[in-house]
């Protein structure tokens, strides 16, 4: 497993807030809500850094839980459709959604030290641009996903 850091480390705080939102949210749309869908979510929820499927499944393993990766990658795609969970292309992980539209304009900073990811919704002067761009080859802009790699503030200040 990665070594942990500060800055990728979720508050408590912030953990139960993902679980609440999470539970919550799949209970309004009809889900069950099952102890392996509670073990991802909480794993998901204790991290700023994004988490592969086997990491998630090593993770619940580790601490005593019985889930298989299968349900793990079910789990994942369940979070991922409703909005709670994202892709972090760039290092093939996921990510809780913990405050943004689920289906926007998003900027994610992955630090390439710590691993550490933050999202922020695009600027407005940035998705005018993208969707004038989209609109000259006659497409029609959804939702824009940037990753930006690059070094977090704690890491640029362990210098």
């Amino acid at each position: 497993m990665a070594q942990s850091f500060a800055c990728n480390l979720a508050t408590p705080e912030q953990k139960r807030e993902f679980e609440r939102k999470a539970v919550a949210e799949l209970r309004d749309r009809g889900y069950r809500m099952t102890m392996t869908r509670i073990q991802v979510i909480r794993a998901l929820g204790e991290t700023h850094r994004a988490l592969s499927p086997y990491e998630i499944h090593a993770r619940i393993v580790e601490s005593g839980g019985r889930i298989d990766v299968v349900s793990v990658y079910r789990i994942l795609a369940t979070l991922e459709e409703t909005g709670l969970a994202h892709h972090v292309a760039s290092v093939n992980g996921y990510i809780p959604c913990r405050s943004l539209e689920p289906h926007g304009f998003q900027q994610r900073m992955v630090c390439r030290q710590c691993g550490c990811v933050s999202e922020v919704n695009l600027p407005e002067a940035c998705q005018g641009g993208l969707e004038e761009g989209a609109r000259t080859h006659l497409f029609q802009v959804e939702t824009a996903r940037l990753e930006l790699i690059g070094l977090c503030a704690h890491c640029v200040a362990q210098g």
